[in-house]
């Protein structure tokens, strides 16, 4: 909600053409911007403001949200690579890792995520904000080591507590990576077992799955069904289909996922705009000649009897992903394993055993997709976009790293038509914050986080190639992360503004939210009053809040709002006032069935960032529903 004031900005942002991230058609209007927050959004707002910026000829967008980020920290503290896509918040742990440290390499290990973030709570701090997942594969490690046996009820009982342990510290959702191990090896019913502890806090499941090759409808199928049996939503990450043998799979993949959301499972999933991934050289090695950890595969390359059969077995997986050797493009040599192959004289599979035996860790580029299925999965309105990459600034890596979302808006917004470009700011703002649960970004709106990009839409463009990936992003013009300028005028200003990300208890992932007609949201109990309706897609509300907190002070909006609605729940983020009239900002969260409170109806509020209060209305009633 949104009080008018007379109180002065710290900047006014003129003359751009907004684009929300609600996907409606870009507008022009002003942007006022007090204390880290949007606090107006209006064609003339006319207050008074410490500093105007003239955006003409830009566009103004929420900061991007990176839901799958493999970023180092020691990058993330300047973020230079992200910034310059645009890039304001990158949330880290996906594909079932958890890590620690700075530099880090994903292992899966670690699944206690202050662990993960403590290197962005200390100075300098970071240039952007940064959240984490808890790890499927960190939590199978800790609780039922590396074999490839089932866990005893225990071990699954002690992952069942680190996730516990992990949503309550902040995990924006569980990442699994069943493709890998340790949880490669769980069946289907241990991994529902064991990531079922999360439902009560209604999170994100994202998964890369088990096979993105010939299997890939069976593992589609299969995450679908984890999800929504453990009462998670679930998330298809990089979502793709490998090899020749595959193309156009998506196909199936696409109408599983459609039909899972028809019987109301809110599915979604995650792309990056490439045709090629990469991870490390060891995934070629079969899954059963890597039980029992690192040491483990390294001896059975050792042993004369199992070197041939590990070779057939990775000579079988190489299939699966590329058409030759030629599409896997070593880190370590620059060349490909084709040309390795070629100048040692060996096959595949053991030229793949004595890279691994000098580098376990080696990583490699592979070839693997076809522009026809990326281009039908980036139609999808659920898809976000994320780029499997995240700050880095390596010389040798993908260019996914240094050019994802100027890569969507320059080829399949400007060039192809392939999306509008509200369409694709919205997927890289409102829906991954959406997927998230994450309450106050995501939109351009009274009461958001003033997390900004601002971008020339006829300039930005992607110059990383796979042959030189660190070449930065052009046309992003200025970064504002919390209000304050961390890119301006194209180049980094060294501010670290950035913020440490916890998912607050009462948060909802709902890659829907706000995509359904106008709602009307009311509550009613002892320490709220809430009688709010709002527009499609997270458009302007109007009506009246009163929020009581348990000192008795009172906190009251009225005016226009932005509100996005779920079935069953309603976030509300706007400006307000306390008692002395001061505005603040703030956001509201209202669920008619709340599973962290035994299933009654629940509010939650933070005023200016800090918490404000969480509760079951025990005396009161809860309505959402069409306005």
């Amino acid at each position: 909600m949104n009080e008018p004031t007379a109180l002065p900005l710290d900047l006014l942002i003129t003359g751009a053409g907004v684009a929300d991230g609600t996907g409606r058609p870009v507008r022009a209007a002003e942007v006022g911007v007090r204390a880290g927050h949007v606090v107006a959004v209006g064609p003339r707002l006319g207050l008074p403001a410490a500093e105007t910026l003239d955006a003409r000829g830009l566009v103004l967008a929420p900061g991007f949200v990176e839901l799958h980020s493999h970023g180092d920290p020691q990058a993330l503290r300047g973020a230079e690579s992200s910034l310059r896509q645009g890039v304001t918040t990158e949330i880290l742990n996906p594909d079932g890792f958890g890590t620690e440290g700075a530099p880090w390499t994903d292992i899966m290990a670690t699944p206690d995520i202050e662990r993960t973030l403590a290197f962005a709570a200390e100075p300098p701090g970071t240039a952007i904000n940064v959240g984490a997942y808890v790890g499927l594969g960190a939590l199978w490690a800790a609780g039922a080591g590396w074999e490839d046996r089932r866990p005893a009820p225990e071990a699954l009982e002690r992952m069942r507590a680190l996730l516990r342990r992990a949503a309550r510290a902040g995990a924006w959702g569980v990442s699994a990576g069943l493709y890998y191990p340790p949880s490669a090896y769980g069946t289907t019913e241990e991994v529902i077992a064991a990531v079922s502890a999360a439902a009560p806090w209604r999170m994100p499941f994202s998964n890369h799955i088990r096979n993105e090759g010939p299997r890939v409808r069976e593992a589609t199928a299969e995450s679908l069904l984890i999800a929504e049996r453990a009462g998670l939503v679930p998330v298809i990450a990089h979502l793709k289909a490998m090899g020749p043998d595959n193309w156009c799979a998506t196909t199936d993949t696409l109408a599983a996922i459609a039909a899972a959301r028809a019987r109301g499972v809110p599915a979604a999933g995650e792309v990056y705009p490439y045709l090629s991934s990469r991870t490390g050289l060891a995934v070629l090695v079969p899954p059963e000649h890597r039980s029992g950890g690192e040491a483990a595969m390294l001896a059975g390359f050792a042993d004369p009897h199992r070197r041939p059969e590990v070779a057939a077995g990775i000579r079988r997986m190489l299939g699966e992903r590329v058409a030759d050797a030629r599409g896997v493009h070593l880190e370590s040599t620059g060349g490909t394993l084709g040309a390795y192959c070629a100048e040692h004289a060996v096959g595949a599979g053991e030229a793949v055993i004595r890279l691994l035996e000098r580098d376990p860790q080696a990583m490699a580029v592979y070839d693997f997709g076809h522009e026809s299925d990326l281009e039908r999965i980036l139609r999808q309105p659920y898809v976000a976009v994320a780029s499997d990459g995240g700050a880095c600034r390596d010389e040798r890596t993908h260019p996914r790293h240094y050019g994802t979302q100027p890569r969507v808006l320059a080829r399949y917004v400007r060039d192809r038509h392939l999306l509008t470009l509200p369409q694709a700011v919205r997927r890289m703002t409102a829906l991954p914050a959406a997927v998230l649960g994450l309450p106050d970004r995501g939109l351009v709106a009274p009461g958001a986080v003033a997390d900004l990009v601002l971008f020339d839409p006829d300039g930005i463009r992607d110059l990383a190639t796979y042959e030189r990936p660190r070449q930065y992003a052009e046309g992003v013009r200025h970064v504002l992360v919390a209000g304050s300028f961390a890119l301006r005028d194209g180049d980094p200003t060294g501010v670290r503004a950035g913020r440490v990300l916890r998912r607050p208890p009462y948060a909802v992932s709902d890659p829907d939210a706000g995509r359904g007609a106008d709602a009307r949201v009311t509550a009613r109990g002892p320490d709220c009053e809430l009688d709010v309706t709002g527009g499609d897609r997270g458009g302007p509300a109007t009506g009246r809040v009163l929020l009581r907190d348990p000192a008795g002070r009172e906190f009251t909006a009225a005016g226009a709002g932005s509100l996005r609605a779920g079935r069953d729940w309603a976030l509300l983020i706007g400006v307000g006032a306390r008692a002395d009239g001061r505005p603040e900002p703030f956001h509201a969260v209202v669920q008619s069935a709340d599973p962290r409170q035994r299933g009654r109806p629940s509010v939650a509020w933070s005023v200016a960032g800090a918490p404000g209060g969480y509760g079951p209305l025990a005396d009161g009633a809860v309505t959402v529903g069409e306005g």
